[in-house]
């Protein structure tokens, strides 16, 4: 049971929250005494105007149970955040002006696990600027996954900023570009020595600088836009341990007094894309493009460790150096045609061609410096090897359809897609304490053909059905794989009535992979993968002051695959069952019983059976899943104080509980308070 006081008062931060919170209103309030509020529309020799909208407060986190759990789905933490704040800022002045508006718009930032940062400004006929600054607070600590031994805590922040020169323009416009990926942060990883594992620590730091630049046109009728883009890429995330390391198996003989590894990684990717695209004679629709890029990447693996092995030899320098580098030049292009033979009917042809070869290589040396576990010395051994890859690879596909619209009830498409690939791999290995190297060369090529279809069908003017199937082979990149076999269908029906809307889909997939072992003689080794959604929802809005909405979904997923199993000392196959059986609803109530007090409410609820009792009586066959279920009620409360201030408060709860076990389950409690203000002239709500 969670008292008031736990809930509301944990080390005093809702006290501080409401007291930062009614001093704002005051302060707001007082500000807004002191300006005529009936002054709403800007004076003439008034240049600016200015509207503020913002969201400020508190949120309190009580977990029951499993923390770190919650923490890996969720993430929320005390104190304070930033809901949706915005202020637009808007230049009514004449002749030279920066811009003509400009608006940021900012959220999650504090206690949330991801916050956003967005600025827009543009000057009409000049340039438009768009800024989004994105942050997420990523953390994953699972007991049941590796010990508990993989787990993270980072922090990744992503930022776009794009400029458009002459946006208007239809003849000639310029485009800039930059973006920001970084990570940083703590984790836990394992490695594997002397025929145990070793928990050690990483640190993670990897970013990426992504730079565009691009030109919109038009020439002899044709509009064409060409960009240009560099990326570059660094990870230099660091392996350690602190101590004597005993291992999960402290019984046997394994030690590591110390470990580092380093695993450097430079890449850089050069790009460019052209476009073309032209109407003739209102008959003919063309669209082209091209693209190129070239990737290289060089890596560094330095490793040195010192311990014991599983003989008991002290292990006095075991050190690996490993580098290489690799290239992927490709090269992809498309040819969209679509002819309108009538007004109602139409056929469109679209034809890919893709190609990519990756060449790389490295070199591998390890020195092991090794003395008896009495101390004496033991011969030092060398390994060095030298390997390099080839993967070639075409791949061309063409899909052609017909579309139909008999009228404006009924209207249908067919089509077909043939694609071909050609792919070689080519292989070489060296060890330098052997004279012969090993060389393979596998060359594969294949076709496969591929059905579509599909309808819209209106049987009333506010009743739609949308239908659509694709059922053939699919290509599979991995070449010593075949294609897969697949089937999808899906439906939806869309109906509305006056207030009332309501949505209904069905999807289904059947997806099979067939394959054979290395067995001898070789034995049926494939996968095959159902999965049916059925989803349902209602919207009714039958008064301003009542909305109410609510939905189902139900996934089904199984997958089975074969397995080799070692039963008794024979190699037996089996079978890999997964199960997924998830029942999803929701519904979410708005009210405002009188003018000032805005009422939400909302309840999701998800149920995931799994196996149910299903129970393998082979030792061969292995039936899996993750049955679970999660409840999240929230309900929140909107005051409005005066035309400028609202009040807000609210509650959340997460219930997570597990079928199998309850190691994982919580049940978190968040309370939440907060002001929402406007400000500024033109701050109308």
């Amino acid at each position: 049971m969670i008292n008031t006081i736990s809930l509301f008062a944990t080390r005093g931060i809702w006290i501080r929250s409401t007291f930062v919170l009614v001093a704002a209103a005051l302060m707001t309030t007082s500000g807004i005494g002191q300006n005529s509020p009936t002054s709403e529309t800007p004076a003439t020799d008034e240049r600016f105007e200015i509207s503020v909208s913002t969201e400020i407060g508190a949120r309190n986190v009580s977990v029951d149970g499993n923390r770190e759990k919650f923490r890996s789905d969720l993430n929320y933490r005390n104190g304070f955040r930033v809901f949706d704040s915005s202020i637009v800022v808007e230049d009514k002045g004449k002749g030279y002006k920066v811009f003509d508006s400009a608006l940021i718009i900012s959220s999650g930032w504090g206690a949330d696990p991801s916050g956003f940062l967005r600025i827009n400004m543009e000057r009409t006929g000049k340039y438009r600027l768009d800024t989004n600054v994105r942050r997420v607070s990523f953390y994953n600590n699972l007991n049941n996954h590796a010990l508990s031994q993989h787990d993270a805590d980072s922090r990744r922040t992503l930022g776009d900023i794009d400029l458009i020169v002459f946006p208007e323009s239809p003849d000639f416009r310029m485009r800039f570009g930059y973006s920001l990926n970084t990570v940083r942060g703590t984790g836990g990883y394992t490695t594997r020595a002397y025929s145990d594992e070793f928990p050690v620590v990483s640190f993670v730091s990897t970013e990426a600088h992504d730079l565009r630049a691009g030109i919109d046109g038009k020439l002899l009728g044709f509009n064409l836009t060409g960009t240009y883009g560099y990326r570059n890429f660094d990870d230099h995330t660091r392996f350690t341990q602190f101590g004597l390391n005993l291992g999960n198996n402290p019984t046997n003989n394994p030690r590591l007094f110390t470990f580092d590894r380093q695993n450097p990684v430079l890449g850089e990717t050069h790009f460019g894309i052209f476009t073309a695209q032209r109407t003739f004679a209102k008959k003919l629709d063309m669209t082209a493009r091209i693209s190129y890029s070239d990737s290289r990447t060089n890596f560094t693996l330095f490793e040195a460790l010192t311990g014991r092995d599983n003989s008991n030899n002290q292990i006095d320098l075991d050190r690996f150096e490993i580098r290489g580098d690799s290239k992927r030049p490709q090269t992809r292009a498309d040819l969209g045609l679509t002819y309108m033979v009538t007004d109602k009917f139409r056929i469109s042809n679209t034809f890919t061609f893709d190609q990519f070869n990756i060449t790389g290589g490295n070199l591998f040396a390890e020195a092991v410096y090794s003395r008896t576990s009495a101390g004496a010395p033991r011969p030092t051994t060398f390994t060095n090897t030298l390997s390099h890859r080839l993967t070639s690879y075409k791949r061309y596909v063409n899909t052609v359809e017909a579309d139909y619209q008999a009228n404006s009830m009924f209207g249908f498409n067919i089509g077909y897609r043939y694609t071909h690939r050609q792919s070689v791999l080519e292989l070489f290995d060296r060890n330098f304490a052997s004279a012969t190297p090993t060389t393979e060369v596998d060359e594969f090529s294949n076709s496969t053909h591929t059905f579509l279809a599909g309808t819209k069908i209106k049987p009333m003017k506010n009743w739609a059905i949308f239908a659509d199937v694709e059922r053939g082979r699919a290509d599979n990149v991995f070449t010593r794989l075949a294609n897969y076999r697949f089937t999808n269908f899906r439906v939806r029906s869309r109906w509305s009535f006056n207030k009332v809307a309501a949505n209904l889909s069905a999807i289904v997939k059947n997806n099979t992979n067939p394959a054979q072992s290395i067995e001898v003689p070789p034995r049926d080794f494939g996968a095959d993968v159902r999965n049916r959604t059925y989803s349902g929802s209602l919207d009714w809005d039958p008064i301003p002051e009542f909305s109410l909405s609510g939905g189902y979904t139900y996934t089904y997923i199984k997958s089975e695959s074969a397995i080799i199993v070692p039963v008794s000392g024979q190699r037996l196959q089996g079978i890999s069952e997964f199960y997924m059986r998830d029942h999803y609803a929701f519904v979410d109530v708005t009210a405002r019983p009188i003018k000032r007090i805005t009422l939400f409410g909302s309840y999701r609820f998800s149920n995931d059976q799994g196996q149910k009792d299903l129970v393998s009586t082979l030792p061969q066959n292995i039936i899996t899943s993750y049955p679970m279920t999660f409840k999240m009620p929230e309900f929140r409360m909107s005051v409005m104080l005066s035309r400028y201030i609202d009040w807000n408060i609210g509650y959340q709860y997460f219930g997570y509980t597990e079928k199998f076990q309850n190691t994982q389950d919580y049940n978190a409690h968040l309370p939440y308070m907060s002001l929402r203000i406007y400000l500024g002239r033109g701050a109308d709500r």
